[in-house]
């Protein structure tokens, strides 16, 4: 038997108890869920980059009125 710790936001735990059957395809949950976060932060750091001031107009050129 396994443990899976998941912690949440303002500092709550849960833990899950695994089988040793179910361990691999948790395991690949859990990959899958790091990359789902990873493309996601990454999709928000694009965004915080084109909300920055005249991030989306080309250099040397200025904003029109």
């Amino acid at each position: 038997m396994h443990v899976l710790t998941v912690s949440y936001a303002g500092g709550r735990v849960r833990q899950f108890s695994v089988r040793r059957e179910r361990v691999a395809e948790v395991r690949r949950w859990l990959d899958n869920y790091q990359k789902l976060k990873d493309a996601i932060e990454a999709i928000c750091e694009l965004n915080h980059h084109l909300l920055r001031p005249d991030a989306a107009l080309p250099r040397g050129r200025k904003k029109r009125d």
